[in-house]
């Protein structure tokens, strides 16, 4: 069986069809829209949450190190011996403490 899309009638509804199709697809464009703004805004909220958690931990731990007259690595923020050169955990080179330091003849 043929089909005839040349009827006015058919046209008509074709056309009618491609509407609802449109505002169909825009409504759904929307509710993307406004669900990936809700999810942004909610991931947004919980980066500033564990952001600041990890500050707290990160200066607890310097402050742990510093009671402990240990160091703290500036880049993994690991413990370490208080004369260690480099860090224990990621080997990144530790700040000079005054006891650490060398003397004029390369001796500690």
């Amino acid at each position: 069986m043929e089909l005839n899309n040349d009827t006015p009638a058919t046209q008509e509804k074709i056309k009618q069809m491609e509407q609802e199709l449109s505002k169909l697809e825009h409504n759904l464009w929307k509710e993307y829209y406004e669900a990936g703004k809700g999810i942004l805004e909610i991931a947004e909220q919980e980066n500033k949450r564990i952001n600041s958690l990890v500050d707290k931990i990160i200066e607890t731990r310097r402050k742990l190190a510093e009671t402990k007259q240990e160091k703290c690595c500036p880049e993994c923020t690991a413990s370490n011996d208080h004369d260690s050169l480099y860090c224990k955990r990621c080997g990144a080179r530790l700040p000079d403490t005054d006891d650490t330091k060398e003397d004029n003849n390369g001796t500690k």
